[in-house]
């Protein structure tokens, strides 16, 4: 059975949209030029390797040409790097973005996964290191994390990284939505691409920052020339279509866009947490563009019902819907929420502008008041 994702619009015409976690802002202006102006020229095949893409995206990420790889979008690249490596046991922080075990199980991998707890807002600690099993080949990790928006530690990341290093285990890191940090969340952890390692693998995507998840464009950094050159081989041709590379073209010049969008993310955050909070929501820290929250079931129909679209998060690995006696969800030991019989469920949105989030936090509020 298919995966469900947030961002259905096609079956809920006119709905708002809190489901995916895409910029409120919407594309960037010369984005959608870009991509518009691609049509005329779709009549020709897209440049092959998306060469003049790579060379691009390698002065902006100050790296060498070689050692970027673009795709139809980060998914595409992490089915690429599972068939390229062939794990055969790679661990997994979650919950996470389903793709990372759909792309394991795609090579038949076995997967450990280690469970982020819910009682210290599902932070990653050092104590991730101590259970990696010793026969690991492959970690993989977001940062931020998908649903949970929270960031590794730069201490917590050197600790991984020095243990990979030593144990000849590869780190995948996805760093899909880095851009929507604020500086000073940004000075609490470290950007991957920096990283000397042969064995670490950074992904990259315009997908949320630059809203043009339609377009299908990622891209990864690696510094393992074999590797790279594996995936190109297994990689269709021309995977990534022209608009599509015309426009992360445009988009890759686009920093003072993306520094406004995470400084007005993180004011409007900040409201709907203490807004959510005040309600009677339990809300998870986030540092990006989405809030994880917990509440009573039905709010994904009742807020559909009222127009709004929010994703329901219980097909997310430790999300799934607590029907515990206890009201405790059973994978977190430590839980610290729910009242003793009630079944509670997880929800994700991602914020919106102030007058958007406004109209959900109304639906949100008087859900709570009907129970």
């Amino acid at each position: 059975m298919t995966h469900k994702h947030g961002g259905n619009i096609y079956e809920h015409k006119n709905a708002a949209d809190f489901s995916a976690n895409i910029n409120f802002r919407g594309m960037p202006d010369s984005v959608r030029r870009a991509a518009m102006e691609a049509i005329d020229a779709s009549i020709h095949y897209p440049e092959p390797g998306s060469k003049e893409l790579r060379k691009i995206l390698a002065k902006r990420e100050n790296v060498s040409e070689d050692q970027v790889i673009c795709g139809n979008g980060a998914a595409e690249l992490m089915f690429l790097l599972a068939l390229a490596l062939r794990p055969k046991h790679a661990v997994l922080a979650q919950p996470c973005f389903f793709e990372y075990e759909q792309s394991l199980q795609s090579v038949d991998c076995r997967i450990t996964n280690i469970w982020l707890k819910e009682g210290s807002g599902f932070e990653l600690t050092e104590e991730f290191v101590s259970q990696i099993p010793s026969d690991a080949d492959l970690v993989i990790l977001g940062n931020p994390n998908n649903p949970t928006g929270q960031l590794i530690s730069k201490e917590v990341i050197a600790a991984i990284r020095a243990h990979c290093r030593e144990n000849g285990i590869y780190l995948v890191i996805d760093e899909s939505f880095f851009d929507f940090l604020t500086e000073e969340d940004a000075a609490r952890t470290t950007e991957a691409i920096g990283f000397e390692e042969e064995t670490v693998f950074v992904i990259k995507s315009f997908t949320k920052m630059y809203a043009m998840p339609g377009l299908r464009v990622g891209y990864g950094i690696c510094k393992n020339a074999a590797l790279l050159e594996k995936m190109h081989l297994l990689m269709q041709p021309w995977n990534v279509s022209l608009p599509a590379q015309m426009a992360a073209k445009a988009a890759a010049g686009e920093s003072e866009f993306a520094a406004k969008t995470a400084k007005m993310t993180a004011v409007n955050r900040e409201w709907m947490t203490e807004k959510l909070k005040a309600c009677g929501y339990t809300v998870f820290p986030s540092c990006t563009n989405y809030l994880l929250f917990w509440g009573p079931a039905g709010l994904t129909e009742y807020a559909e019902a009222h127009g709004y679209l929010i994703r329901d998060c219980s097909n997310f690995r430790g999300l799934e819907i607590n029907k515990d006696a206890a009201g405790m969800d059973i994978r977190q030991e430590d839980s610290v929420c729910g009242k003793t019989g009630e079944i509670r469920q997880y929800y994700r949105i991602c914020i919106r502008s102030q007058q958007e989030n406004e109209g959900l936090l109304a639906v949100l509020a008087a859900f709570l008041k009907n129970q």
